[in-house]
């Protein structure tokens, strides 16, 4: 049995001192203004001085009593749109508003990305060719063919790899056309259903991308959620389309590939609150280029004095264990020396057994910044 209260004592170091608390300045745009002032717990957070914990809700912790225990050290809520039905975060959605009125959600919405479109997990080898294709299949019987749910983005010149699952499976590149790309695996995997592919500097399609986001938030409709979390964010226009049709909402812009990088500051400036969701940046932006893209966001996000969420991994090795490794407290303190508003959890609060543990622990650890 895990006592959530009894956490085990760790070596704390400051590796930097954290600027003065941000402030919500004029300049958050208009239509938004008003709203964020009816949610004080939100401005309590962004004006004190250590960060707010973002929990995503999954199968093991969208229940009334876990729910209760996890208002105990947040109020911030994170649904995943691009795992269970409508029907289930309609749902969920509810209950939480009705255990905590006063509670935030954030509903992350499925983005543009190319997902694999697997209903089994699909064994493939190192040095084995595969095509991952939108459309129409390509007519090649001797190569193990992997359909996809959206179509490819652009393809820019230069690039001899591609990935799936934020980077962890490699493919040395073969050939590339519209509607498929042809890799060869580095490594042998299992391929579980619906992993996201990455193709290094990629475009993708504006248009296609606000069809997405407007398809999917109409589904939406019935969810009570209060942000839109909105993937792969390369332009300040998209923002203003979303803005225009979903008043009332904040918007969450995850600025993840290199266009997004490039046009960052456009970015931050149309947008509520930023979003650095380190996974796929990595497999975007490539190694090299992976942590200035990482200060580049922050810096200009803080500068504007918006609210900056920090995801992807923050504490994944205690969805197994009761405490986190040293590296993962290094990661979490180099966050929060950037300027972090809010450490997001992700898998670590929606599938593991241990996420009671992982919160308090998480808790604990960001009341430390006050000391």
């Amino acid at each position: 049995m895990i006592i959530y209260d009894e956490m085990l004592h760790i070596n704390y170091f400051k590796f930097g001192l954290k600027e003065e608390p941000k402030k919500l300045g004029s300049n958050l745009p208009l239509q938004i203004k008003g709203d964020l002032a009816d949610f004080p717990l939100f401005n309590g957070i962004v004006s004190q001085n250590h960060p707010g914990i973002l929990v995503t809700l999954g199968p093991k912790s969208a229940a009334f009593p876990s729910i209760q225990k996890i208002g105990r050290h947040t109020k911030f809520f994170r649904l995943n749109g691009s795992h269970n039905t409508i029907d289930w975060h309609v749902k969920v959605s509810k209950l939480i508003k009705k255990t905590l009125p006063e509670a935030l959600i954030l509903l992350d919405i499925p983005g543009i990305k190319p997902r694999t479109n697997n209903a089994e997990v699909i064994e493939i080898t190192k040095n084995e060719p595969v095509i991952f294709y939108h459309g129409p299949k390509v007519p090649d019987n001797t190569i193990k063919s992997i359909e996809l749910t959206k179509p490819l983005p652009e393809i820019t010149e230069g690039i001899d790899s591609f990935s799936l699952s934020d980077g962890l499976y490699e493919f040395e590149l073969v050939e590339a056309k519209q509607n498929y790309v042809r890799g060869r695996s580095k490594n042998d995997f299992r391929l579980l259903p619906r992993k996201g592919l990455n193709l290094p500097g990629s475009i993708y399609n504006d248009k296609l991308q606000l069809k997405v986001y407007q398809d999917f938030l109409n589904k939406a409709k019935k969810v009570n959620f209060d942000a839109i979390g909105l993937s792969f964010i390369q332009n300040d226009r998209t923002l203003e389309h979303i803005r225009e049709k979903f008043p009332g909402k904040l918007l969450v812009s995850k600025i993840e590939n290199k266009l997004g990088v490039e046009n960052v500051k456009k970015i931050v400036d149309c947008s509520d609150v930023i979003m650095i969701d380190r996974g796929d940046l990595l497999a975007e932006v490539g190694l090299k280029n992976f942590y200035p893209s990482i200060v580049k966001i922050g810096m200009n996000t803080t500068s504007t004095k918006r609210p900056l969420i920090m995801a992807t991994e923050n504490l994944e090795s205690m969805q197994y264990r009761l405490q986190p490794s040293k590296s993962e407290i290094i990661a979490l303190q180099h966050s929060i020396n950037l300027g972090s508003d809010f450490l997001m959890l992700s898998d670590e609060t929606a599938t593991s057994d241990l996420y009671m543990n992982t919160i308090a622990w998480l808790n604990q650890f960001l009341k430390m910044q006050n000391e």
